[in-house]
C-alpha cells in the first residue's frame, strides 16, 4: 500500500540496518547500481522474499524474480494493493513506499509469510526516503557533470551554464548536508544515545538546513489525556503563539498526513507560517515536527522544505521507538498502569533511607488469584484490576511511607521509622483490604494477597538486598497459602536457593527430554483385567537422581513451568496411547491437569489438535482434575470442562474427599468419574469413619450414575472391601506399580492371555502414597 500510516509490528527494524542502506546506496556512482542495491538491501533487512523500484511507471530494479518473469512486470501496478499474485511465487504480501512526495515512484517490498507490520513499513518508509534523496543527489552529479561536457560547444550560454551549475552544486551540497545528518542520527540511536540527546539533534539538523528556522517536537501526553508539549527544540519560538504551534501539532496527528498551516499566523513577533510532519512511536501517531517558516516562503521552496522536514520526522520516529514508549521519555519513573513509582524508583528511595540508618521495614506484596482474572476477564480489566489495588494499598499508608509496583502482580511497600509489629499489622491491614471485592466493570473480582515483611538490619544496608529479602520471605508466605504474612529469617535464603536451582534443572530436564512417562494400569476390580492407564511423570536428573514427584511438581506449578510440561505429557501419553490401541483398541489412558493447564485459554485447543494427529478417539481420553482446580475460577474451569465434554473427552474428580467436596460441583460441572483418595483406602479397614467416607462416596457416585475409582489399593484386604462395597475399579501398587511403556506392555499383553503378573512392591525411593502426576 502506498498510505504511510504505519501500525504495530510482531518484532522491531533494526536502525544499523538503516545505517548501512544509506552507507551502501551513497557509495555507488551510477543510479542503476543504486537501485538495484536498494532492492537487495530491502530484501535483506526485511528478511522479504522481493522487491523493486518502479520509477515512472517502470520497472527499474528488481530482486527475487527472474529477469522475464511476469511477476516483474506486474509490480508496476502493485500501487496500494496489499498482496499480489506472482506466477512464480504465488500470494505475496505488498508494501510500497513512494520515493519523495508528489511523485508516483515507489519501493514495493513483498513477503510470502507474513504482512509487514507498522514498525517495518516505517522501515520501507524511511528506505524510500533515504532512496529518493540519493537519486536526487546523483542526479544532480550527473545533470552537473552533462552541463560540464557542453562547455566547449554551448559557449554561447557559458553565462547562463554557470549559473545553472552553481545553484546545482549548491543543491549537491545541501543533500549531502542532509543525508551526513541522517547518518548521524541514526548512528546516534543505534549507538543508544540519550534519548533528549537524539531528539535535540533531530530539531537542531532540521533547523540548520532550514535555513536556521526553528523547529520543535511536539508529544502527546498519553497519561494526561492526550495533552500537547513541546519536548525539543527552541521553544522561545513557540511562545510567540504557542496555540498556533500545538494547532498545527495537533492537525498533523489527528490527520496522519503531512499538514501545513491552513494560513499564514500574526504574532507579537511578526507574521510565519507553520508547516509540520507526523511522528509516530511503534506504528502509533503520537507527536509532530513543526517548523517556523518565513511568511513569503514560496510553493516551491516550501515542498521542498516540507520534504526535507519528513525526512527528519521519520528520524524521530526511529529514535522514539527504539525507546519503546513515549511514556518512557515523560514517564520514565512511574507505572503507566497504576501511576505508582516503578522499581528503579523504588530503589532509589530506599537506598537513601538507609543511608539515614532509622527502622525501616520494606514488605513485598504478590496478589494471589490474579492471573485466574486477567485471563478470564482480560488484560484492560487486569490492568483497571491492579490500578485499583494500588489505590487501596495507598490509602491504607502514612504521608511518610512509599508503595510502588515491582512488575506484573508484584508491589513493595517502604515504611518509614515502624516497628517490625508495626510491619506486621500493617501487612495485616493490606491483606484485609485486598481481600475484599473489587467491581470491575460488570463483575466482582475476588483476590487475595501474600505479604513478605524485611527489616533494614537483615541487608547490611543494600536496598536491593533488602527488597529480595521481602521477595524471600513472600514466595514462603504463598507457599504457606493465601493471605499468609511471612517475616523474612536468614536461613529463607538457601531454600530459595535450592529452589531456584531445583527449577533450573527441571527447566533443562524439559528442554533435553529428560522426563518420561510410566503407566500405571487401571484395573476392573471384578475381573481384574486392566482397562486403561494412568500416566504418571517421572524425572531421573543427572545429578540428584530420581527426585519424587511430590518435589518437583510442586515446584513445576509454582514457577509456570508446569504448563509446558503438562502440554508434553499430553502429547507424549496420547501418542504412547495410539501405538498402544493397534493391540489393544479398547484402552483408555488417564491423564492428570494442573489448575493453570485447565485455566489457559489454548488448552482445549491443544488436546483437540493432539488427538486429531494421532487418531486416537476423545472417548479414549479422560482428564483427571482436582476439586482445588475446578473451584480456582469455577466459571473459567466450567466452560473448559464443558468444551472438553463437547469433543467426547471425560473428565475425573482426582483425590475426592480431600478438597472442597460438595454435591453442588458435581451437579454443577460435567463430571463423569470419581476418584476416592489413597488416604481413605489406606484406613478404611482400621477406621470405621474412613471406611463411612469410602461407602458414601461409592453409593454417591451410583446415585449420580459417575464411575468409581479407588486409589491406592495396597493389600488384598483392601482390594476385597473394595469388592464388597461394590466399587467397580480401583489402582494401587497390590494391582500393579507404574511402569515404563515397554514393562506396561507387557503387563497388558499377559493380562490379556490370562497370565495375570504377580503384585511387585515399591520402587526404590518412590512412596506407595505419592501423588501421581
Amino acid at each position: 500500500m502506498l498510505s504511510p500510516e504505519p501500525s504495530p509490528a510482531p518484532h522491531q527494524w533494526s536502525t544499523l540496518q538503516l545505517t548501512e542502506f544509506c552507507a551502501v546506496l551513497t557509495g555507488s556512482a551510477h543510479e542503476d547500481d543504486v537501485l538495484q542495491l536498494a532492492v537487495e538491501r530491502a530484501c535483506e533487512a526485511l528478511e522479504a522474499e522481493i522487491a523493486a523500484v518502479v520509477i515512472d511507471g517502470r520497472v527499474r530494479a528488481h530482486w527475487g524474480l527472474a529477469e522475464a518473469a511476469a511477476g516483474s512486470e506486474a509490480l508496476r501496478t502493485v500501487g496500494s494493493a496489499r498482496s499480489l499474485q506472482l506466477p512464480e511465487l504465488g500470494t505475496v504480501h505488498t508494501f510500497a513506499a513512494r520515493l519523495g512526495r508528489g511523485t508516483r515512484d515507489f519501493l514495493v517490498v513483498g513477503r510470502l509469510d507474513l504482512a509487514l507490520a507498522g514498525p517495518e513499513r516505517q522501515t520501507v518508509q524511511a528506505m524510500a526516503q533515504l532512496l529518493s534523496l540519493v537519486l536526487r543527489n546523483l542526479r544532480a552529479l550527473t545533470a552537473e557533470r552533462g552541463l560540464r561536457e557542453q562547455e566547449q560547444v554551448l559557449l554561447r550560454e557559458k553565462e547562463r551554464e554557470a549559473a545553472e551549475r552553481l545553484r546545482l552544486l549548491e543543491e549537491v551540497r545541501n543533500q549531502q548536508r542532509l543525508l551526513e545528518q541522517l547518518l548521524t542520527i541514526q548512528q546516534a540511536v543505534s549507538a543508544r544515545h540519550p534519548l533528549a540527546e537524539v531528539l535535540d539533534a533531530v530539531t537542531a539538523g532540521a533547523a540548520e538546513l532550514l535555513n536556521h528556522r526553528p523547529v520543535l517536537l511536539v508529544l502527546a501526553d498519553s497519561s494526561d489525556g492526550g495533552s500537547l508539549s513541546v519536548v525539543s527544540g527552541d521553544d522561545s519560538a513557540a511562545a510567540a503563539d504557542p496555540e498556533a504551534v500545538l494547532k498545527v501539532a495537533g492537525k498533523s496527528i489527528a490527520s496522519r498526513s503531512h499538514v501545513s498551516a491552513d494560513a499564514v499566523v500574526q504574532t507579537r513577533a511578526g507574521r510565519i507560517r507553520l508547516t509540520a510532519a507526523p511522528v509516530s512511536v511503534g506504528g502509533e501517531i503520537t507527536g509532530s515536527l513543526v517548523a517556523v517558516l518565513d511568511e513569503d516562503t514560496g510553493a516551491a521552496g516550501l515542498a521542498e522544505q516540507q520534504d526535507l522536514l519528513v525526512a527528519f520526522a521519520q528520524q524521530a520516529s526511529l529514535a522514539l521507538t527504539d525507546a519503546r514508549t513515549v511514556e518512557a521519555v515523560t514517564q520514565a519513573h512511574h507505572d503507566p498502569v497504576t501511576g505508582l513509582p516503578n522499581r528503579t524508583v523504588f530503589l532509589e528511595r530506599l537506598r537513601e533511607a538507609l543511608a539515614e540508618r532509622r527502622d525501616d521495614m520494606v514488605l513485598f506484596i504478590d496478589l494471589d488469584r490474579f492471573k485466574a482474572v486477567n485471563d478470564s476477564l482480560g488484560h484492560r480489566a487486569g490492568d483497571a484490576l491492579l490500578a485499583a489495588v494500588s489505590r487501596r494499598i495507598s490509602q491504607r499508608l502514612r504521608p511518610v511511607d512509599l508503595a510502588a509496583r515491582i512488575g506484573g502482580d508484584e508491589f513493595a511497600v517502604l515504611l518509614r521509622d515502624i516497628t517490625m509489629t508495626g510491619a506486621v499489622t500493617v501487612a495485616e491491614s493490606l491483606i484485609d483490604a485486598l481481600r475484599q471485592p473489587f467491581r470491575i466493570g460488570s463483575h466482582d473480582a475476588l483476590i487475595g494477597a501474600s505479604v513478605g515483611v524485611a527489616d533494614h538490619a537483615s541487608a547490611g544496608g543494600s536496598a536491593e538486598d533488602l527488597l529480595s529479602n521481602a521477595d524471600v520471605a513472600m514466595y514462603i508466605a504463598k507457599k504457606r497459602g493465601t493471605s499468609q504474612v511471612v517475616v523474612f529469617e536468614p536461613q529463607m535464603l538457601a531454600e530459595t536457593v535450592a529452589r531456584l536451582d531445583l527449577v533450573a534443572d527441571l527447566r533443562r530436564a524439559l528442554h533435553h527430554g529428560d522426563l518420561r512417562l510410566h503407566y500405571q494400569p487401571l484395573i476392573d476390580l471384578r475381573t481384574l483385567q486392566p482397562v486403561g492407564v494412568e500416566a504418571l511423570m517421572r524425572w531421573t536428573c543427572p545429578k540428584r537422581g530420581a527426585v519424587p514427584p511430590v518435589e518437583f511438581i510442586a515446584i513445576a506449578q509454582e514457577s509456570d513451568l508446569i504448563v509446558d510440561m503438562g502440554l508434553w505429557a499430553l502429547r507424549e501419553g496420547i501418542r504412547q496411547l495410539a501405538r498402544w490401541r493397534r493391540d489393544f483398541p479398547e484402552l483408555r489412558l488417564n491423564l492428570n491437569i494442573a489448575p493453570r493447564q485447565l485455566l489457559d485459554r489454548d488448552f482445549v485447543s491443544h488436546v483437540a489438535e493432539t488427538l486429531l494427529i494421532e487418531e486416537v478417539p476423545a472417548t479414549a481420553l479422560t482428564l483427571e482434575l482436582t476439586e482445588t482446580a475446578m473451584i480456582r475460577d469455577p466459571e473459567t474451569s466450567g466452560h473448559q470442562m464443558r468444551r472438553l465434554k463437547e469433543l467426547g473427552i471425560r473428565v475425573a474428580v482426582d483425590d475426592f474427599g480431600t478438597g472442597y467436596s460438595s454435591l453442588a460441583y458435581l451437579r454443577n460441572f460435567p463430571v463423569d468419574e470419581l476418584k476416592i483418595d489413597r488416604s481413605f483406602i489406606g484406613s478404611m479397614n482400621s477406621s470405621a469413619e474412613d471406611l463411612a467416607v469410602v461407602r458414601a462416596v461409592i453409593d454417591l457416585a451410583e446415585a449420580l450414575k459417575l464411575q468409581i475409582v479407588a486409589e491406592g489399593i495396597e493389600d488384598a484386604g483392601q482390594l476385597a472391601t473394595l469388592r464388597r462395597l461394590g466399587c467397580r475399579f480401583g489402582q494401587g501398587f497390590h494391582l500393579s506399580r507404574p511402569l515404563d511403556p515397554d514393562a506396561a506392555w507387557q503387563h497388558l499383553a499377559a493380562a490379556r492371555h490370562g497370565r495375570l503378573p504377580e503384585t511387585v512392591p515399591a520402587a526404590a525411593g518412590i512412596s506407595h502414597a505419592e501423588h501421581p502426576t
